[in-house]
């Protein structure tokens, strides 16, 4: 079939030709998504940190990466090979039972270092520090930040300059007792604190944006983080990959994935106007029109009265019994990440908020349930109401 295209069209096309040179002969623009991740080139990516790591701070030695909560981590007993665990981001949010983990790693010996102008209060409790914003009227014209480390000994008395890349944020209240400032800026503003758990410590960096490829391979700035991680022993290295801000990136859709890539978007674009073009040249009908047949009516709403009508009548309290007891286990599995077993009560009380008594009574009716092979509608009903008390009450 040849095909004929319209001269009303011939500007919209011309049109759409120099978009798509426009595109791509353009200047790439400079992404300063803050993403830390330890393969991310951009500027505020970790690239360099772990060059460096590899290369110059940590010769030789293993690099772990970490992609699930420190929840998740294996139990670290005082016979195993001590480490460093290295969390770097924008916003640190743990969970209680994370910042339990991560104290437990160190009063076993291992060294923490965290570096995040934001983070979690159950952290923030737990090294007995607050942060503030300096907002004050006096820094709003601010774009360049001076820090430097309280040993002269690593330092040399340096000051290492920030241009624009800083968080404007330090440590206001902490517990002067417990903890060990590391470094302030030239305003005396507290920037990097030191907190011993057991035989390790914990060290924290109210500046993430310090470790990142800009400030690298900005002036001195490289012997600044040199400095930072002078306090960590020369041995492996954990890094985290989970609490990351670009994390969500890491499931979302394959479009998402093309459309963040410039050569990728190019393509995509250019093959969506061709389809375009295609359904508008060669989309005529080839046939008569298809009549359309009603498909018959089955909504949800109906399809749910009438399996409930066929269990009413077939009175198979056992089977629905058997069945709420399934969807509750996965319940319990996918929003609390243990499974519905008896090891497991005082942990999944822990976590839900509710009373082990409860929780161990509703597992010993349930154990009850299954070995039988008729259930009374009394029996089906008080076995309802307390999983739906669960599901009510649950946090």
């Amino acid at each position: 079939m040849k095909l004929i295209i319209p001269k009303s069209t011939y500007p919209f096309i011309v049109i759409l030709i120099l978009l798509f040179l426009v595109e791509l002969f353009a200047p790439t623009p400079i992404d300063w998504t803050q993403s830390f991740n330890s393969d991310d080139k951009r500027p505020f990516g970790s690239y360099l940190l772990m060059d460096l790591i590899k290369t110059d701070l940590f010769p030789n030695k293993e690099v772990e990466f970490k992609t699930v909560p420190v929840f998740n981590y294996p139990e670290s007993k005082i016979s195993h090979p001590l480490k460093n665990y290295i969390f770097i981001s924008n916003n640190l949010e743990m969970q209680k039972w994370d910042v339990d983990k991560l104290v437990k790693l160190a009063e076993n010996g291992n060294q923490i270092f965290i570096a995040a102008s934001s983070i979690s209060h159950p952290l923030a409790d737990t090294l007995d520090l607050s942060l503030t914003p300096n907002v004050m009227f006096s820094n709003l014209g601010k774009t360049v930040r001076i820090q430097k480390l309280e040993n002269q000994n690593i330092s040399l008395n340096k000051k290492y300059k920030y241009e624009k890349a800083f968080d404007v944020v330090s440590i206001e209240k902490f517990n002067r007792d417990s903890l060990i400032v590391l470094g302030r800026d030239v305003d005396k503003n507290i920037q990097f604190i030191k907190k011993q758990f057991g035989k390790g410590n914990i060290f924290y960096s109210c500046q993430p944006l310090a470790f990142t490829n800009y400030n690298v391979v900005e002036a001195n700035n490289a012997d600044y983080i040199a400095g930072a991680f002078s306090y960590l022993p020369n041995q492996s290295i954990v890094w985290d990959e989970y609490y990351k801000p670009t994390r969500a990136l890491r499931h979302s859709s394959p479009l998402r994935y093309l459309l963040i890539h410039p050569p990728l978007k190019l393509g995509f674009y250019l093959l969506f106007f061709c389809l375009i073009f295609l359904l508008l040249f060669q989309g005529k009908r080839q046939q008569r029109i298809v009549p359309i047949i009603e498909p018959l009516r089955n909504t949800s709403l109906e399809f749910i009265q009438t399996l409930g009508s066929l269990y009413y009548t077939k009175k198979n309290h056992k089977d629905i019994a058997d069945k709420k007891l399934k969807y509750f286990k996965e319940f319990i599995r996918s929003r609390y990440h243990i499974e519905f077993k008896k090891e497991n009560i005082k942990e999944l009380s822990s976590r839900s908020g509710l009373p082990e008594k409860t929780l161990r009574m509703l597992f010993d009716q349930s154990k009850s349930i299954e070995t039988l092979t008729h259930l009374t509608q009394e029996g089906l009903e008080d076995f309802h109401s307390k999983i739906e008390y669960i599901y009510n009450n649950c946090k």
